[in-house]
């Protein structure tokens, strides 16, 4: 390997262990939220290859566009053109896997993330159900589904920061073994820091099985509140400076180019599924975020289509959406997969089930 690759490996793992796995999920406890309701009355009714997308609208002000039409949409499904069948807010129980880094970067800061937490979780109807997960080390399933907040609350408390960060073994599990054989809506809720140096499965396998899991990945990044203290990190400070005098060059901005680039990564696999990325400037701000994120899920609508193409077992299928209206933003699914095909990777050492 070439000493300026051997160089840039050992600061991308400075980078890494600076906020310094996973195992098999125990399979969670079968949930089947009732069928969704779209408001009073209606129903999204079952259908061969019926396709639901999740869609958000905003306005000028970043503010959700509600009365939403059919009318407003074109669809298309891998370039055809979709029929739409409805459109409205799905009113059926939503099912939240809520996962929680708790490496050393969480340490000093991990009340108000608790709290944070809570309250999410009490914004959420009473016919939601939520799990809690979190990773550092090890990516523990600290509460299986449950309907009861004080329950969540109790979890919580429980937590106790560890040492290293299983990310995408954490990603990877919530997504192929929480939310095995759940129905309905689908969510799952990532707050991280984006570093991961203890995981089994690389970023590629993760975000595949967010994008088969069929949930809406949002992700709180804690970049932002971080970056700085990964830049006066010591061990990066002496890679750094060892790298000037080795190759003349100023490498002041690798710290903003690695977790650009890490956040890139989380903001396109949320953009795919319908998602979103925030970057809160403090931990203060988490709360606000949380709470962003549950009203936007409570109000979020669906599309539905009957695709007229033929389809086989495990095979994806992109979507293009237009909204006629002016609109400052839109989010929806960009892909789908029929019938998907999860395989159950066996990670070590066994996943921490509930205590």
């Amino acid at each position: 390997m070439p000493m300026r690759t051997r160089w840039l490996c050992s600061l991308v793992m400075a980078v890494s262990l600076l906020c310094g796995g996973g195992g098999r999920l125990r399979p969670a406890a079968a949930q089947t939220p009732p069928e969704p309701q779209d408001g009073e009355g209606f129903r999204f009714r079952a259908a061969t290859n019926l396709v639901k997308v999740p869609i958000s609208v905003f306005d000028g002000r970043g503010l959700l566009v509600g009365d939403l039409r059919k009318e407003d949409f074109r669809l298309w499904e891998d370039k055809e053109r979709q029929d739409i069948r409805s459109v409205g807010v799905d009113a059926g129980a939503m099912s939240v896997v809520l996962v929680l880094d708790t490496s050393p970067s969480s340490k000093s800061e991990w009340k108000k993330i608790k709290s944070a937490a809570e309250d999410f979780a009490k914004k959420l109807g009473r016919e939601d159900q939520i799990s809690l997960i979190t990773f550092d080390d090890e990516v523990n399933l600290v509460l299986d589904w449950t309907g009861d907040r004080k329950k969540v609350d109790k979890a919580l408390d429980k937590i106790r920061p560890g040492y290293r960060t299983a990310l995408y073994d954490a990603m990877y599990l919530a997504a192929s073994e929480q939310l095995r054989g759940v129905e309905g809506q689908r969510a799952i809720i990532l707050l991280t820091d984006c570093l991961n140096n203890w995981s089994r499965v690389g970023f590629g396998e993760a975000a595949r099985a967010v994008a088969k899991s069929q949930a809406s990945f949002y992700v709180v990044s804690k970049t932002a509140i971080i970056k700085e203290d990964a830049r006066q990190n010591r061990r990066v400070a002496i890679i750094t400076d060892i790298y000037r005098r080795l190759f003349g060059e100023d490498w002041d901005g690798y710290v903003d180019e690695f977790f650009a680039q890490r956040e890139a990564e989380m903001a396109a696999l949320a953009e795919e599924t319908g998602g979103r990325v925030f970057f809160p400037a403090d931990y203060d701000a988490i709360r606000d975020v949380y709470r962003e994120i549950a009203q936007e899920l409570k109000n979020k609508y669906y599309l539905t289509y009957v695709s007229n193409q033929s389809l086989e077992p495990d095979s994806e299928h992109r979507i293009a959406v237009e909204y006629l209206r002016p609109a400052s933003g839109l989010r929806y699914r960009r892909s789908y997969y029929y019938r998907p095909q999860t395989p159950r990777r066996a990670l070590a050492p066994a996943f921490a089930s509930p205590k």
